[in-house]
């Protein structure tokens, strides 16, 4: 783009500064007129001091008018015309810049159209989907699991302290004992992992309810009750061991050496503990 074809508005001498020189020259012009001849009058007739002293002034003032309208106009012609060259030396340097301006400001708004139409998308899918629950911060989360952890530690504790009684003293209660201690501890998974309303989870309980105590009485007639203790121990850990990793995959998919990820997990899941993800949807 050539200067010469930028239809750019320059400023000029407007019309009100060419009707005020005007004036000022037609002033000074009368002014000049009305005291020359007097002046030569005096100067070459009849002298008169005090008349050519006034005309004098008048003679100076028309001359300092007269001279102050030329330079009025000078300057102002100057000034236009240094706009006009200042304009034609920076425009060309600072178009590019302008044109980038320009470029980015139209690339704002359509950055900003996109943005209010996501906004009104997530907006519209909002209301779809319905008020979302609060998410739980992640001081809940860590006191939780420090909670669950202390109950844990607390139920161990109480569990080896009743194993420790009872080898001190075996009675026939003891049977009754670690039936309950199997109770306790499927209590206490389920209530970890909110199992209750799973159908599965209450086999769990079901069993060690109905074979304990006979296992109990059979294994202390022969092998006696150290015996009976040791393989009770044992098989707590078991059953502890293996409720737990269960209710871990029911709710968070996920089993030891990521066995989570083996094809017939699922099937043997939905076959034998009796619950289906499917069902619970």
């Amino acid at each position: 783009m050539q200067p010469g074809n930028r239809e750019v508005k320059r400023p000029g001498i407007s019309v009100k500064e060419k009707f005020g020189v005007f004036c000022m020259i037609i002033a000074s012009i009368y002014l000049i007129y009305v005291s020359i001849f007097p002046i030569i009058f005096n100067l070459t007739g009849d002298f008169n001091g005090f008349d050519l002293a006034i005309n004098l002034i008048i003679f100076i003032i028309g001359i300092g008018v007269l001279n102050s309208a030329v330079l009025f106009a000078r300057r102002t012609v100057l000034y236009a015309e240094s706009i006009d060259l200042a304009f034609d030396y920076f425009y060309p340097r600072i178009e590019p810049v302008l044109r980038e301006v320009a470029s980015v400001q139209v690339d704002f708004e359509m950055m900003k159209d996109r943005l209010d139409a996501m906004n009104r998308n997530i907006e519209h899918l909002r209301r779809q989907i319905g008020p979302a629950e609060p998410p739980r911060d992640a001081g809940s989360l860590v006191g939780t699991s420090v909670t669950a952890f202390m109950h844990i530690v607390l139920l161990a504790n109480i569990t080896l302290g009743v194993f420790i009684f009872l080898l001190q003293d075996t009675r026939g209660y003891t049977p009754y004992v670690l039936t309950v201690l199997y109770v306790v501890w499927w209590l206490a998974v389920t209530a970890e992992y909110d199992l209750w309303k799973v159908s599965g989870s209450w086999t769990w309980v079901f069993v060690p309810i109905l074979f304990v105590p006979a296992i109990c009485i059979l294994t202390n007639k022969l092998a006696g009750s150290y015996t009976l203790l040791a393989w009770m121990a044992l098989g707590l850990v078991a059953y502890i061991g293996s409720y737990y990793l269960w209710g871990r995959y029911l709710i968070h998919e996920m089993l030891p050496f990521d066995l989570h990820h083996h094809p017939k997990i699922d099937s043997v899941k939905t076959r034998y503990l009796g619950w289906d993800r499917k069902d619970e949807q």
